[in-house]
C-alpha cells in the first residue's frame, strides 16, 4: 500500500488507510397535493468525501529536535488545508481522484518520542479529510 498524498504531497509516514465515500446524488424531491409519493428529479452527482488515517513521524538527533522536525511537517501538511488549493489526491490503494480540496488535518492522538539506535523518533496519529469536487 502507498501513502495516501495530496498535491504530492505524503499525507502520512506510515500506516496510511483511506475511506472514499460514494459520489453523492445530486435530486430534488417534491410532493405533490393529492398524489402519493414524491416528484424526483435528478441533477447529476455531486462530490464525494474521503477519511484519511496514518502516522506522521521524524526522525532527530534529540527528543526536542525530533518534536520540532514533526510539528514543522504537520504545520506543512496543515497548511494545504487552506480552502483553495484544489489538487489530485492519490489514495492509499493508488488511486488518484481528481479536483480535490483538503479540508483538515490535524492530531488524531498525542505525540509520543521514543529513542532509536541512531537518535529519537516522534510519533503522532493524524487524521485528515478530503473533499473530491467533481466525481
Amino acid at each position: 500500500m502507498a501513502s495516501p498524498m495530496f498535491n504530492s504531497v505524503a499525507l502520512c509516514s506510515a500506516a496510511g488507510a483511506d475511506a472514499p465515500a460514494s459520489p453523492r446524488p445530486r435530486v430534488y424531491f417534491e410532493t405533490l397535493p393529492g398524489v402519493d409519493g414524491e416528484y424526483v428529479q435528478a441533477h447529476g452527482r455531486a462530490g464525494r468525501q474521503v477519511q484519511v488515517r496514518g502516522v506522521l513521524a521524524a526522525q532527530a538527533a534529540t527528543p526536542d529536535l525530533a518534536c520540532a522536525a514533526l510539528k514543522a511537517l504537520l504545520r506543512a501538511r496543515q497548511d494545504l488545508a487552506d480552502g483553495a488549493t484544489v489538487a489530485t489526491y492519490v489514495g492509499a490503494d493508488g488511486t488518484a481522484y481528481s479536483n480535490c480540496l483538503l479540508l483538515s488535518y490535524g492530531p488524531a492522538g498525542l505525540l509520543s518520542v521514543s529513542p532509536r539506535p541512531a537518535g529519537y523518533r516522534a510519533v503522532l496519529r493524524v487524521q485528515a479529510l478530503v473533499r473530491q469536487l467533481t466525481p
